[in-house]
């Protein structure tokens, strides 16, 4: 039996975390077309070389005209103009305006040579080839003229630029169809144990489900990286050789999920002990404590705790910011909401601890509602919206202390609260509802209710002291402003194997 190994020289989360920015680094250039760029980074400054707008175009439906020509015109004194022309958008007018004249613009239309403003349609009428206007109008009014939005050679778009719907679309404005991106790290991702098996075949007794393949892949896409799948690997030495070997082959980036702790049936530490250099192994964080990080052949490799909610906690604060180095892109952390805390919750002396959460809104400001990932619970990836830290030097956070959110993906308030016992009931009644659900128990439910978190809770408290079910309870917690509505009764018993 090998001996367990004990973490002597743990690192903070802030250390974890540069570590690995200190090996992080754009990973090279590739042209890519503009309709595959959402989401990459530009690796160089990008100058216009048109004027946009390409000519002088009118912003309304109207007509070209000499603006001096309108002076002191109105209603009660219209000034008329002969009707030379129309342009409509896509032509080019081979004719000009003279004082005196007029021609028709639709919007987006160049305007005729000689003219200097646009009348709204709205303010004229035709009247047998004569335009008749009834209101002045300013030199340059409804015209975009040439060049006023960007200017040929003005610099557009800056290198280290994450391309979205609004940079694509001004790419496409300056006659862009091609751009030089960063290359997006590729990721292998490895989840290791003798338990798990794969999703989409028959579960075996003792074995469970892998997650955290699916999670991370996910997670890596998030963060712009191109997740390689390796598979499933029990803790055996050679198959956990061979998928480093063929990770660090494909990808940039290996990232391993479990077998990163003290058991003596964990691999990870011996294995990469032996192929690189350890750059730590153990974070003063909980949970995710045994997370270990080396480089091999150049390339980062990360332990991630098993659990998968604790596994993207440990993604988000420490492996996420090297991969968006890796694109020349700022480690910034994943947007954030200020939130407060509906109850006091505890620290890990010495440790920073990180706590999944449920956001709920409560008028303009939102409230953190903590749930327990020590269990390594799989229904935390569901429910929870982010995670909030609780400081290593700070032993507990009160009833109604801020603390700010980090999400894992885009956040939509619930429409609905649902938290307490869980009821199948409630799941078939609100189906097709923008519903969060957040199973705690009975207790959990009504003091959620009391203090304003939830709009429903499940709840079947019975007083020993009445026989009463409920309704004592509720009394004696002080709940106000609350209505309990009957559900159903119910049978308890024990199904036991026939004879």
């Amino acid at each position: 039996m090998e001996r367990r190994v004990i973490f002597h020289n743990l690192i903070t989360l802030d250390e974890a975390a540069k570590a690995l920015l200190a090996h992080a680094r754009p990973l090279g250039v590739e042209e890519v077309d503009l309709l595959q760029a959402y989401g990459r980074v530009l690796a160089e400054d990008v100058y216009s070389e048109v004027d946009v707008p390409p000519f002088d175009r009118s912003t309304v439906d109207g007509y070209a005209v000499v603006s001096s020509d309108l002076a002191g015109a109105s209603e009660l004194e219209p000034a008329k103009l002969r009707l030379v022309g129309r342009v409509e958008a896509g032509d080019f007018p081979s004719f000009e305006v003279s004082p005196g004249e007029a021609a028709e613009v639709a919007t987006g239309a160049p305007i005729p040579r000689g003219a200097d403003a646009v009348v709204m349609v709205e303010y004229t009428a035709e009247r047998g080839g004569d335009v008749v206007v009834y209101r002045s109008a300013y030199p340059g009014e409804n015209i975009m003229t040439a060049g006023s939005d960007i200017s040929a050679g003005e610099l557009v778009l800056r290198r280290c630029t994450r391309l979205t719907q609004r940079e694509i679309g001004v790419l496409a404005a300056v006659g862009r169809d091609r751009v030089k991106v960063y290359r997006r790290p590729r990721v292998a991702v490895i989840s290791t144990g003798n338990e798990l098996a794969p999703p989409g075949s028959p579960l075996p007794p003792g074995k469970l489900y892998d997650i955290n393949t699916y999670s991370i892949s996910a997670a890596v896409s998030e963060a712009g990286g191109v997740p390689i799948p390796i598979g499933v690997i029990g803790d055996d030495p050679a198959q956990f050789r061979e998928a480093l070997r063929r990770g660090l082959e494909a990808a940039d980036v290996v990232l391993l999920s479990g077998g990163t702790s003290a058991g003596p049936a964990d691999l990870t530490y011996r294995v990469l002990g032996e192929l690189g250099q350890i750059l730590f192994h153990g974070i003063m964080v909980r949970p995710g404590k045994p997370t270990i990080a080396a480089v091999a052949d150049g390339k980062l490799i990360v332990g991630l705790p098993g659990y998968p909610s604790s596994a993207l906690m440990i993604f988000h604060s420490v492996v996420r910011p090297a991969l968006l180095a890796m694109q020349c892109l700022k480690p910034e952390p994943p947007a954030s909401f200020k939130a407060r805390l509906p109850f006091k919750v505890e620290g890990a002396k010495g440790r920073r601890t990180l706590y999944p959460a449920v956001l709920i809104r409560r008028g303009d400001e939102y409230v953190a509602y903590p749930l327990n990932a020590e269990s390594g619970a799989v229904s935390v990836l569901e429910r929870a919206d982010g995670y909030f830290v609780v400081p290593e030097n700070v032993e507990f956070l009160d009833e109604g202390e801020a603390v700010d959110v980090y999400l894992f993906e885009r956040y939509t308030p619930a429409e609905l609260y649902f938290i307490g016992s869980h009821d199948i009931f409630i799941d078939k009644l609100i189906a097709g509802l923008n519903v969060k659900a957040v199973y705690v128990g009975s207790m959990g439910g009504v003091l959620a209710v009391k203090r304003g978190e939830a709009d429903v809770a499940g709840t079947h408290m019975l007083d020993p002291e009445t026989g009463e079910y409920n309704i004592p309870i509720i009394r004696r917690l002080g709940v106000s402003g609350a209505v309990l509505v009957r559900g159903f009764a119910r049978e308890q018993g024990l199904v036991v194997a026939k004879g």
